[in-house]
């Protein structure tokens, strides 16, 4: 099997369709609920100053999935898919980071910390592994 190809069949396309939809819906329930959005996100907020930032979550979120999307159905390859689930791994990041600056101990901090992290491990597995015959021509030496 070529290590580009990304196929349906694979647990490894699941888990990315995994964490495109979840993060469509939760960037859908700060739109259509941001008071419970904001909630569930660790960082409680209530009224209009807020809900500017509520949108924008929601916005970013629902943009982040449908990328995921949008890689697997052009047939991405699956180092290019691992890179941007690596980038985007900042986000859940310093979503953690902003609720423990802004709130501290919160049970959010466990889904921003624990998405972090499923999302490098699904990046590292998605990461191809250059067979020997790759590295080879890879420097030059013939195979």
């Amino acid at each position: 099997m070529d290590h580009a190809d990304l196929r349906r069949n694979s647990v490894l396309f699941w888990l990315v369709v995994l964490i495109a939809a979840g993060i469509i819906f939760i960037g859908a329930r700060f739109l259509v609920a941001p008071v419970a959005g904001a909630a569930g996100f660790g960082v409680p907020a209530d009224g209009m100053p807020t809900m500017a930032y509520l949108w924008a979550k929601g916005v970013r979120d629902i943009v982040s999935g449908l990328l995921l999307f949008l890689l697997l159905a052009m047939n991405a390859g699956r180092r290019i898919i691992a890179a941007f689930i690596l980038v985007a791994t900042l986000i859940p990041a310093a979503d953690f980071v902003n609720v423990y600056l802004n709130v501290g101990s919160s049970g959010a901090l466990t889904i921003h910390g624990g998405t972090a992290v499923f999302m490098l491990v699904l990046a590292a597995l998605l990461w191809p592994k250059a067979t020997a015959r790759q590295t080879w021509v890879e420097h030059g030496q013939a195979a």
